[in-house]
């Protein structure tokens, strides 16, 4: 094949490994924390783990396995015209292309039945969008594990996918028919482009719902911000595709035309964990940063006790006649001390639980609740 064709032309950004890997791994670690603030609020906090961390934990899986053969892809000529690469090396790129498609339609599978597992969670189940979200997570379901399948095994048997023996039977993801090929890759980016925008519209009805607070306006509204930024991702992808035929026009160059279209993929579905992770964890984790930035000062003042009942039953016991004998007397002397510990009336305020409450120990205490503005400032 000749490269006389795209000769002198300049590398594109998208196609310079340093673009490749530093956009894939940054929001690869990225979803990683949301995902696991997810997992850490819904097992350690409020203990409440459903099947959309089920989808969400496969969803990690399969995106990380396919971020880590972008990574190798890079060493094995993707970014770099394929007729630049020697045989070896283009079949090294076809086996980390063969495992980076097919994770990344199994995540895009498993990120939306999460999200549609959640909103399962969220609506009672005698109402139409129960109904309707049924319905949508049994397409989803099915449309997902169909494009997998081929993805997974576009060949019989799979290594034909990246050997390309002749008389290999591959379809789908495999073909060698140029229109079939093309058309696998379009049909499924335009579904997963209309599941994200059902995805998005489904929790539409809650923002608009009588007694919903304003803080879960702007939960809500977060949400569908970042669903809007997934849509614009998998439309910029689309379009990608269309535009160079699946990395086939002007001509079969998949090395080259491909970057573009890898990495959109993965910041899709990245995009989309977060926006299905953050309305988990966001409520907690703003909790624990108020208590960071708030300072309770406590003022404690303590009540001086007098002895005035003490003195009064000293003075009675005093008054009593002397006992003939040393026994008497010593009785009488430990009685005198026991009357006179439980007349106390702090003694009794403390033992007796029939007194009133109002005859509580007195004990002053203060509270003063210092803002975030008001604190000084520390380098520590």
């Amino acid at each position: 094949m000749a490269d006389s064709n795209i000769s002198g032309e300049a590398v594109p950004l998208t196609n310079r490994p340093s673009t490749i890997l530093g956009l894939t791994i940054s929001f690869l670690l990225f979803s990683w924390i949301c995902v696991a603030g997810r997992l850490y609020t819904r097992v350690k906090i409020i203990r409440s783990p459903g099947w959309d961390d089920l989808f969400v934990v496969l969803y990690l899986f399969t995106t990380t396995a396919g971020t880590i053969a972008i990574c190798l892809s890079v060493d094995h000529g993707l970014g770099q015209h394929v007729a630049t690469l020697d045989p070896s090396t283009v079949m090294n790129y076809l086996k980390c292309f063969y495992v980076m498609n097919a994770a990344y339609v199994s995540s895009t599978t498993f990120i939306k039945l999460a999200l549609m597992f959640q909103y399962l969670r969220i609506y009672d189940q005698a109402t139409m969008m129960y109904r309707t979200c049924q319905a949508v997570t049994i397409f989803t379901a099915l449309w997902g594990f169909a494009y997998s399948f081929i993805a997974w095994v576009p060949c019989f048997p799979i290594w034909q996918f990246w050997t390309g023996d002749p008389g290999a039977q591959c379809y789908g993801y495999g073909s060698i028919i140029p229109t079939q090929f093309v058309a696998t890759y379009e049909t499924h980016s335009a579904i997963n482009m209309a599941l994200d925008i059902m995805v998005l519209i489904i929790p539409l009805p809650l923002f608009f719902q009588k007694g919903t607070k304003f803080t879960q306006h702007l939960r809500l509204f977060g949400l569908i911000f970042m669903g809007t930024v997934v849509i614009c991702i998998a439309i910029w992808r689309l379009a990608t595709i269309i535009k160079h035929q699946a990395a086939t026009w002007p001509i079969w160059d998949p090395t080259w035309y491909a970057p573009i279209s890898i990495i959109l993929a993965m910041l899709e579905i990245d995009t989309a964990a977060v926006c299905a992770s953050v309305p988990i964890f966001w409520p907690s984790l703003s909790n624990q940063v108020s208590k960071i930035f708030v300072t309770q000062e406590i003022k404690i003042t303590r009540e001086t006790r007098y002895a005035h009942a003490d003195e009064e039953s000293q003075l009675t016991q005093s008054q009593h006649s002397r006992m003939g004998s040393e026994a008497d007397l010593k009785r009488q002397e430990s009685t005198r001390k026991m009357d006179a510990h439980y007349h106390d009336s702090y003694i009794l305020r403390q033992v007796d639980p029939l007194r009133s409450p109002g005859e509580s120990p007195r004990v002053e205490v203060e509270v003063e609740a210092i803002g975030f503005n008001s604190m000084k400032t520390r380098k520590w």
